[in-house]
């Protein structure tokens, strides 16, 4: 038994050499003797020079292991700044027993205050391009080469690898983008791990910050919080994410002018993430996004919850939400005093690979507002984008939304007018437009149908073809009281409102929405069977606007009205500094009254008539728009009466006067007519007519003059003959001034002028007509008709 013995101690001798052996080594070896060299290998291997500024060292039992201190690599060649990486701490190890055991057990992997340049030049190239050009090469080298690593057939099995975690401490990457001027900075990250094993939950959790430069934009800084439990298979290249939560804060300075949101804070929340990189197949359960905002485009606040499931296979580009469901609450929407709450829920389905998606069961809700529809994509990632499907608005109280959003409806003459809208429509959307076909639209029982969207997505024009029935607007005017109308009456007789407040009126700028104006783009018409409006009923009205580049133009206005026919254009032009504005048009078989009454509040003039005109003006105020008046007129008026005026009590009244005699006015100051034409030339304001030709059984009238409309005032003569005094208005009573021409002045303010007969003039004209008719007699009685029409036509030359 005493060789059991000697080997027992030669045993014990040859382990105490071995220990003695290893302590000696560690003692004595100093890794910082070969920093050079293991540089140089570094450089042989990356072309880039490394710089190890601090203290090597190395450990052996229980880890074998390594650390360093500010070490530095440098940057490709022609990039700033000169190091790529600099370090302060590395450190690495690997416990030393497992690893005689076939398993590689790395200790916690550190890495502290570290500093990454990484860097796009205007050319394309990146300052980390070479390293993967050398790290191609050499796989390419090696490729014959038999694997070290993996164990062939029968050679056992694979070294099992466990990593004791990662921990990274105040790293910090900067990004800098010379082709598209973009600079990230990602500082003060920390992440840590737990033990990263195959199959083994590990705790990960990630915290940094960033600040991200972009051209025309403010700068963007924020946060970024990530925490997760993770189990990973490598051999399988499974990955397994519980209770995923990614938290995001970003802002820019206060002040910038910019469409970004002012702040954005942004919760992702994952419940499972199963994700098979093998199969390119994933799955997430309990997806919960919520999102707020402040100052998000128009919106003061934005408020989001989304849930939702993810089903992915990006190999066939394959994508389903079997459940999304979004709720919101908007605050700030334009013209909307309360906060606007919405909730959504659809069916998503996306192929990426045939380029089609489906969105079903789609609703949305902003109570009392219900939409519904489906939707059918195709030509995704092709540039052929196509979207159509149905989509249902159901029918819901306007009134009551208004309320809901603090809006308030302006009073209108039925309680129970805006009290029902719906929709429905075809959505039609491609690369070229977004338009809405089949669109039929419910307003309080009343139907419109047609298409209407955008037919120029290029453009942005807005386009619309709508076709109605018969609409009543009455219900939708503002009510009338008994001072309106009294107010309208006084306006209609020319002597209502004070002159202070008319005389405001004039001066007042007339508020357009130039810029809106400007930036509109329009092509939308409407007809309709018939129009009611007050009293007046337009059968089959036509209106068609087009608008573009600041010109805003009525292409058409057509309507049978009062008992006629209109047919009218117009335009308005914002692109210079003062608006100007042009119409044209022409009115046949109109009944007088009831138009100027609708148009202008003027109801003194009575009959049937036909009116064409073609003006221009330009201004921003009333009185500027008189002023700059331009263009010209016709007239053709028949079977008429102009109220407030009497000729033929004008004429009996100065013949009375001649006789020395009074004559009283009548109950109603009024002049009818058979028929009235003529012409007008309008310039800077001012109507100039020379051609008025008037008749009826007992007058005919001519006249010529001006009309001031900057000014308000009237300078017109009008010669009156009567023509028959046994006809009409009282011309039994002018046998005196028959045949003689009677001169009128209408002189003065538009609403009150003054109306004057030249008395000398119209006496000397009677007497000459009563010397003519006596001459004539004579001539009759004694000539007869023995050359008595020579005699005549010889005294006509003594004026006789």
């Amino acid at each position: 038994m005493k060789w059991i013995k000697r080997i027992g101690l030669l045993f014990v001798a040859i382990v105490l050499v071995a220990i003695l052996a290893i302590t000696a080594f560690v003692l004595t070896f100093d890794p910082n003797d070969y920093k050079p060299q293991i540089a140089a290998q570094v450089e042989k291997q990356t072309g880039r020079s490394i710089q190890f500024n601090g203290d090597l060292s190395v450990t052996i039992f229980p880890w074998l292991g390594a650390a360093t201190e500010d070490v530095v690599l440098a940057n490709a060649e022609g990039f700033e700044p000169e190091s790529m990486i600099t370090v302060k701490r590395l450190e690495a190890k690997a416990a030393l027993l497992p690893l005689l055991r076939g398993e590689f057990e790395i200790g916690t992997l550190l890495l502290e205050d570290a500093e990454i340049h990484l860097t796009r030049l205007e050319d394309g190239r990146n300052n980390w391009d070479d390293l993967l050009e050398r790290s191609a090469e050499s796989a390419e080298a090696s490729s014959g080469e038999p694997d070290m690593i993996e164990p062939q057939d029968g050679d056992g099995p694979a070294l099992a690898l466990t990593v004791g975690g990662v921990d990274i401490r105040n790293a910090t990457l900067h990004w800098r983008d010379e082709q598209a001027n973009q600079q990230l900075t990602i500082d003060g990250l920390d992440l840590q791990t737990g033990e990263l094993t195959d199959g083994t939950p590990t705790d990960i959790e990630l915290v940094s910050g960033f600040r991200l430069a972009m051209p025309d934009m403010p700068v963007l800084s924020g946060s970024v919080d990530l925490s997760t439990r993770a189990q990973l298979w490598l051999d399988r290249q499974d990955m397994l994410f519980e209770d995923f939560e990614l938290n995001l804060v970003a802002s820019h300075d206060e002040g910038a002018e910019t469409g970004l949101p002012e702040r954005i804070e942004a919760m992702l929340q994952v419940e499972k993430a199963d994700v098979h990189l093998a199969k390119s197949q994933a799955r997430l359960d309990g997806v919960v996004l919520d999102l707020n905002g402040k100052g998000v485009g128009p919106l003061t606040y934005l408020e989001s919850h989304l849930e939702t499931v993810l089903e992915a296979d990006w190999s066939t580009g394959r994508y389903e939400l079997p459940h999304l469901a979004l709720n919101a609450d908007l605050k700030g929407v334009p013209e909307v005093a309360n906060t606007v709450s919405l909730s959504s829920n659809a069916v998503v389905s996306v192929d990426m690979g045939g380029g089609t998606a489906t969105i079903s069961d789609f609703v949305l809700a902003s109570d009392p507002i219900r939409a519904s529809g489906h939707l059918d994509v195709s030509g995704l990632g092709s540039g052929e984008f196509v979207a159509s499907g149905p989509i249902n608005i159901a029918a819901f109280d306007p009134r009551e939304l208004a309320d809901r959003l603090g809006m308030t409806v302006p009073e209108m003459r039925s309680d129970e007018a805006l009290r029902e809208f719906a929709l429905t429509g075809q959505v039609d959307v491609t690369p070229s437009r977004a338009m809405l076909d089949d669109l039929r639209v419910t307003l309080d029982g009343n139907q419109l149908t047609g298409r209407a969207g955008i037919d120029n997505l290029e453009t942005g024009r807005l386009f619309a073809r709508v076709q109605g029935g018969d609409l009543d607007a009455n219900p939708y005017l503002a009510p009338t009281t008994d001072g309106d109308k009294e107010a309208g009456e006084s306006s209609a007789s020319g002597s209502g409102g004070s002159v202070q407040s008319k005389a405001a009126a004039k001066t007042a700028e007339i508020d357009l929405p130039v810029e809106t104006l400007r930036g509109l783009n329009l092509d939308a018409r409407l007809q309709l069977a018939s129009l009611r409006y007050e009293g007046y009923r337009l059968s089959s009205p036509v209106v068609h606007v087009t608008a573009a580049g600041g010109r805003l133009q009525l292409a058409e206005l057509t309507a049978n009205a009062f008992d006629g026919a209109i047919n009218a254009s117009g335009a308005l032009d914002v692109r210079g500094e003062v608006p100007s504005y042009a119409g044209k048009g022409r009115m046949q078989g109109v009944s007088l009254q009831p138009l100027l009454i609708a148009v202008m509040d003027e109801e003194r003039l009575l009959g049937k008539g036909d009116v064409a005109f073609d003006l221009t003006t330009q201004g921003k105020r009333v009185d500027q728009l008189k002023a700059g008046l331009d263009g010209n007129a016709d007239f053709a008026l028949r079977d008429g009466k102009v109220k407030g005026f009497d000729v033929g009590y004008l004429l009996r009244r100065a013949q009375a006067r001649l006789e020395g005699k009074t004559e009283p006015e009548p109950a109603e100051l009024s002049t009818d007519f058979t028929a009235i034409t003529g012409t007008a030339a309008i310039r800077n304001g001012v109507v100039r007519n020379d051609d008025l030709a008037g008749s009826s059984p007992l007058l005919r009238v001519a006249g010529k003059g001006e009309v001031d409309l900057a000014r308000e005032q009237i300078d017109y003569g009008l010669t009156v003959t009567v023509v028959n005094t046994a006809t009409g208005q009282g011309g039994k009573d002018l046998e005196r001034l028959k045949q003689v021409p009677v001169p009128i002045r209408i002189k003065g303010a538009l609403s009150d002028p003054s109306i004057t007969l030249d008395l000398e003039s119209l006496a000397r004209e009677a007497v000459k007509s009563e010397v003519k008719e006596r001459v004539e007699e004579e001539i009759d009685k004694r000539l007869k008709d023995k050359g008595g029409d020579a005699v005549k036509e010889m005294l006509k030359g003594f004026g006789l």
